[in-house]
Order: C-alpha cells, then sequence, then structure tokens
C-alpha cells in the first residue's frame, strides 16, 4: 500500500485552506454542531468565564507545552506547579511570572496536594510509569485530571486509572489531543458522513522523526543535578535514566506508545472499532550502535538504549462497518523523511490527515460520483488522482459567505495543535461533565491496549489475536 501523501503544488495546503472545504461541504455543519455540543466556544478577554484554579505536575518537554497553552487560556489560574528538578521548576516559575500569575513550588506532589486545598483541576506530564499512580492519587484528592498519553507503560496500571475515575466521580482526559483537532474532527465527518472515501479498506500511516541519542548537557549536570536519594526516592536510577528516561522499558514503552499511540488513536476512532489481530517487528540496533560509536569518540551517552528505535506493524480490524480493513503502521527514530500522517483508502477516494498542515489532501477516485461541493474546491493532478486543495475564499467567493459556525472553526484551526483539547478539558470541568470529554479514559485504555500489545508482538515475535473484552474494563 502506497502510504506516501500526494505531492503540493505551489499553493499547499495551509489551515485556512483546509476549512475552505469545511464551509464548501455539506459537513461542515455537522462538524460546527457536534464541535458545539462537545467543546465549547474557546473564551475571549471579553467574556465571563469562571476562574479555575490549576496545579501541574511534571514540568519536561511535554509539561511546558501544556503549562504555555494553559496559561493562555482565559480563567485559568495556576496556583502551584511540582517537579523534583528544580531546573524545571525555575523554567515554569518564569512562564507563570510572565503570565501574571504566581505560584507555589512543589517538589513532592503528595505535600502539594496536602497543601494546596482550593485546586480544582491538575495538568499530569510526568514519565509514563508515573501517570497511574500520581492520577489516581490527584482524581481521590477530589481534583479532575488532565493526563498526558500513554496512560501507562503497562496495562493494569492504565486500567486502575479507569477504575478511580470511575470510583470517584472525577473527570480524566487522557492528552490524545487529535480527538479535539478541529481538521481531525472535519475528516472524521467527511469518511462517515459525506462518505467522501466509500467502503474504507485500507489504511496506514507513519511517524518518522530522528532522534540522536545525546547526553545531560555539562552546565545543567554541574549547576542542576538531582541528588541520588531523591532520583532514587522517584525511582530513577541516575540522572541520565531521568533525563531520557524514554529510552528505558521501566518508564516508557518506546516510540510505539509515546509517538504511535496518537495515530494508533485516530485510526481506532475512524473506524469505530478496535484491533482484531497485530503482528509487528522492530529492533533497537541502531541506537545501541550509535551509544557504542559516541563512547568510542569520548563522548558516552551515558546509558544503554533499551526500548525500540522503529517498529513496523500490521493491523486488522475484523469489525468495521465496512468488513475488515488492514493497515500498515511504521514509527521509526532513524530518519525524519516524510515527517508523519495517517492515510484512510477506500473505493471512492483517499485522506491523508496530519497535523503537519502542508500534508493534508483528499484524492477521489475517478469512477466516484462528483461531490455537491467538488466544483467549489481546488484542485490539481498527481499519480493519477486528483487531489483537493480547499482555499475559504475561492470556494466562497468572500469572507462574508462563511457562516458563523465555520468561522468559530478557522479561529479554531489558528491554534495550536493540542490547545483545543485543554480546552475542552477545560470547559468540561467548569460545565461540571455537561461538555463532554473528547478522550475519557475509557477510549484512552483501547489505544494502551493497541499499542501495547504491538510491542508484545515485537518481543515475542507472535502475531496476538485481540478480543473484545480485551478492550474493556
Amino acid at each position: 500500500m502506497d502510504i506516501v501523501p500526494p505531492a503540493r503544488d505551489a499553493a499547499g495546503v495551509s489551515r485556512r485552506n483546509f476549512v475552505g472545504l469545511m464551509a464548501a461541504t455539506g459537513a461542515s455543519a455537522m462538524l460546527a454542531n457536534s464541535l458545539s455540543a462537545q467543546t465549547a466556544a474557546p473564551a475571549t478577554a471579553a467574556a465571563k468565564v469562571e476562574d479555575l484554579n490549576v496545579a501541574i505536575i511534571g514540568i519536561g518537554r511535554q509539561g511546558k507545552i501544556l503549562l504555555d497553552l494553559a496559561l493562555k487560556i482565559p480563567g485559568i489560574r495556576f496556583k502551584a506547579i511540582c517537579d523534583i528538578w528544580t531546573y524545571s521548576q525555575k523554567i515554569a516559575v518564569g512562564m507563570c511570572k510572565q503570565a501574571g500569575q504566581e505560584v507555589k513550588v512543589y517538589d513532592d506532589y503528595k505535600a502539594m496536594l496536602d497543601a494546596e486545598k482550593d485546586i480544582q483541576a491538575v495538568l499530569i506530564a510526568v514519565p509514563d510509569f508515573w501517570h497511574a499512580p500520581i492520577t489516581n492519587d490527584c482524581l481521590k484528592a477530589g481534583l479532575n485530571v488532565y493526563c498526558e498519553k500513554e496512560m501507562s507503560n503497562t496495562l493494569e496500571a492504565a486500567k486502575s486509572m479507569v477504575l478511580t475515575a470511575r470510583s470517584t466521580g472525577k473527570l480524566l482526559q487522557i492528552g490524545h489531543q487529535r480527538r479535539s483537532n478541529p481538521f481531525y474532527r472535519h475528516t472524521f465527518d467527511l469518511m462517515h458522513n459525506d462518505k467522501f472515501c466509500g467502503n474504507v479498506t485500507t489504511i496506514g500511516g507513519q511517524w518518522h522523526q530522528l532522534k540522536a541519542l545525546r547526553a545531560l548537557p555539562a552546565k545543567l549536570v554541574e549547576k542542576y543535578s538531582i541528588p541520588e536519594a531523591t532520583l532514587a526516592k522517584w525511582g530513577f536510577g541516575s540522572m541520565p535514566e531521568f533525563y531520557e528516561w524514554r529510552w528505558f522499558n521501566k518508564y516508557a514503552g518506546g516510540p510505539m506508545t509515546d509517538l504511535g499511540s496518537h495515530q494508533m488513536d485516530v485510526f481506532n476512532w475512524y473506524l469505530k472499532s478496535t484491533p482484531t489481530r497485530v503482528s509487528a517487528v522492530g529492533g533497537v540496533e541502531h541506537a545501541l550502535a550509535e551509544a557504542k560509536e559516541q563512547a568510542a569518540k569520548g563522548s558516552p551517552v551515558g546509558f544503554t538504549p533499551e526500548c525500540f528505535n522503529m517498529t513496523l506493524a500490521t493491523y486488522e480490524w475484523a469489525n468495521t462497518q465496512w468488513g475488515k480493513v488492514r493497515g500498515i503502521y511504521q514509527v521509526n527514530l532513524t530518519s525524519s523523511y516524510g515527517g508523519f500522517f495517517e492515510v484512510f483508502q477506500g473505493d471512492r477516494g483517499s485522506i491523508v490527515i496530519s497535523e503537519i498542515k502542508d500534508k493534508m489532501a483528499m484524492a477521489k477516485e475517478a469512477t466516484a460520483d462528483k461531490a455537491a461541493w467538488e466544483d467549489e474546491a481546488q484542485t490539481y493532478n498527481t499519480t493519477g488522482a486528483t487531489v483537493m486543495h480547499p482555499d475559504p475564499l475561492a470556494s466562497r467567493k468572500k469572507q462574508g459567505k462563511m457562516s458563523d459556525e465555520t468561522k468559530k472553526l478557522m479561529a479554531d484551526m489558528d491554534k495550536p495543535a493540542h490547545q483545543p483539547h485543554i480546552e475542552n478539558f477545560f470547559e468540561a470541568v467548569r460545565s461540571r461533565g455537561a461538555v463532554k470529554l473528547n478522550c475519557p479514559p475509557e477510549i484512552g485504555y483501547e489505544t494502551a491496549v493497541t499499542v501495547i500489545k504491538a510491542n508484545e508482538a515485537v518481543m515475542t515475535g507472535k502475531t496476538i489475536d485481540f478480543t473484545p473484552e480485551d478492550f474493556k474494563v
């Protein structure tokens, strides 16, 4: 199966271009209604919103992204930040001060929970193996939780998060942010309501990212090294393990859970099903060779990588509305070529979707019926297919013809990719659950099973058959 997205013409596909197709298709109204029902309109500076007292636990790479986005949302007031590394603490305090917010600093989340009694919600972005213990403690303390994916590096721990959320009645959003992305929500409607692809038969995707092994910078080691006793308290064997925890099986699940999880979640979502079979191959040989090479040069990275740095998996979904659908997925840390995207192929057309906006395209089969909105979309021909390049101004002739709903969607699409998902969480908290979470823990658990079992298939060399009960809690 060819999963390389079609080439672009000079115009490319931008966020606003994609909105044009939304304005032109019948699915746009349905999407607008769906979004307004599940995700409240983003607050503006002039709107009155309920202030929420919030904390964040874990301020590494992803935690900084969440903190930065949340600070830009009206009514979000950070009361506390927590991280065991003083370096991350200082960065987070500076970000909050720049936003005009003073926060208390903690290096132990339990001390934070004991001291801060007016917090309503918490963002969690710690290493995967700490997701379940910290999430469960926060839920039991009465807090609503946004927890980054993967839910955990073990299914037992992930399952405990689902059960704790149910027993406490608190909200738990899992950080599969594509579930709230307007681009993804629109193409979902195109597939299911406009039936653009017809009968979906094959899907595919990839996440290619060159990730070189790196040692902890010397200046950080000298000035901000974490004491051994503190590392041991939180389960880390050394500073290199703490700094590069994604390379260790005891802390994480490798790129299949770190990156591939996002895309496998999209596959399950779009197919409205969970897989029935997976087989996979993978390895860590390239990373081991790189570590050996750097050591020979006198600049060792200080650790031995364990997690696979590439996985190639084949899946089957036998119970979709189209019957059996087969998929090929590859995650690869040895090359960045092609980036990341997902492809859905059917007998009427194919859709390429990605958070990289200029990769998105729609290719209609020559035998497919003409869509009512097709003349309003810009097109070009490539590899025998007609690829649509929607442009809002061209398709609607002028801005004034765009509906209010479509204008709102255009505004949402100008936000960073993760922001709508965080907004969905905060609006659900504000509404006391009336606004539904786009990725509750039950959905997150299905994705965890999908990717963790792929790692198991690599390790055992066996094809794994799923049962429906495997995805239930």
